[in-house]
């Protein structure tokens, strides 16, 4: 199977590790306006394929199976319905796009093409996250009481006001860069909420913290993200879960990542397996392990090996994700709580 990359920043670079990785995938292309700087990052990966500028030039000069979009979000919609109505199957990185509307038109243009699609909320995949749905199925700990999720980031792009991520325009914001990955695990553990509470602090970039209380019949979830950190403070993800029987909790800078205490019994470490190569060869990006990002792909390139389309992370999961997201970011100019 053969997959070309569009948009070589860290993403991008880390997928190229992930299909180097990967059996019977091979990473055939890459498409990256600064052609240069992206033939010198395949060339520090042991690569040596096509770069072009620009979608339209990959898709004259070079057979490909699937398109892998990684450029910044304001482009996923041009590039994807490109993309589709070329035949070509799709793995679009988080968000899929910035509002309900966005995320239909790619939509309608998936379902049009008849291509299978699949979205980057890698934290479905990522192994304590998936350890936690795990344990909430199984019951081991009895009920769920409440989950806290967290992610915390100094500014990307070394605090460089001119980087695209601090573009507000491009990125979105914390919000949609970083918090979107706990609203989507949220609805990946509970489905959508009956309504959402947020607050948010305002930086450069327009929401730069957000703070989010998730309405559910018969659990409290909150959960809170953003990159207004100083730039020593490096980046940090977690959550706590507590059950009635005991509690589960992952703090991804702990020496313990995840932890487990049951009632009456002292903490333990729980083990988790760490798929695919344990670090990126990338210097860039707040991530090094390539677990989640291992398994998300792995995924997506056997469900297309296999003829089927994704079931976890697809592009109706990923607009529902949108559409909770936009009724945070309503609620925190209301001041009220908004119903999704």
């Amino acid at each position: 199977m053969q997959v070309a990359i569009i948009g070589f920043g860290f993403m991008g670079e880390m997928h190229a590790q992930i299909y180097q990785a990967l059996a019977d995938v091979e990473l055939a292309a890459v498409v990256d306006i600064n052609t240069s700087g992206a033939k010198e990052k395949l060339t520090s990966l042991g690569l040596d394929i096509p770069v072009y500028a620009t979608l339209c030039e990959l898709i004259t000069e070079c057979e490909v199976q699937a398109i892998d979009i990684c450029s910044p979000t304001g482009q996923h919609i041009e590039l994807a319905v490109e993309a589709a109505e070329a035949g070509k199957h799709l793995f679009i990185e988080k968000p899929l796009a910035f509002d309900s509307a966005g995320c239909k038109q790619i939509e309608t243009a998936i379902e049009k093409a008849g291509v299978f699609a699949q979205v980057g909320h890698c934290i479905r995949f990522w192994p304590e996250y998936m350890a936690l749905k795990s344990t909430i199925e199984s019951g081991e700990l009895g009920a769920l009481k409440s989950l806290s999720l967290t992610r915390r980031s100094a500014r990307p792009g070394g605090g460089n006001p001119q980087h695209w991520v601090n573009d507000v325009t491009l990125s979105g914001g914390a919000a949609f860069d970083m918090h979107v990955h706990d609203t989507d695990f949220v609805l990946h553990l509970f489905g959508l909420p009956q309504s959402v509470f947020s607050s948010t602090t305002q930086g450069m970039s327009g929401p730069d913290h957000i703070f989010t209380h998730y309405k559910y019949a018969d659990v409290v979830v909150q959960a809170e993200g953003g990159w207004d950190y100083p730039q020593q403070y490096g980046f940090y993800m977690g959550f706590e879960a507590i059950f009635a029987d005991g509690s589960l909790a992952y703090h991804s800078n702990a020496e313990a990542t995840l932890t487990l205490t049951k009632k009456d019994q002292a903490t333990v470490l729980v083990a988790v397996q760490q798929p695919g190569p344990k670090e990126s060869g990338t210097s860039s990006g707040n991530i090094s392990s390539l677990g989640g990002y291992f398994n998300e792909l792995e995924y997506f390139t056997d469900c297309l090996k296999a003829n089927k389309a994704p079931e976890i992370a697809t592009i109706a999961q990923a607009s529902d994700t949108i559409r909770v997201l936009c009724a945070e970011l309503a609620s925190s100019q209301s001041g009220n709580s908004t119903t999704v």
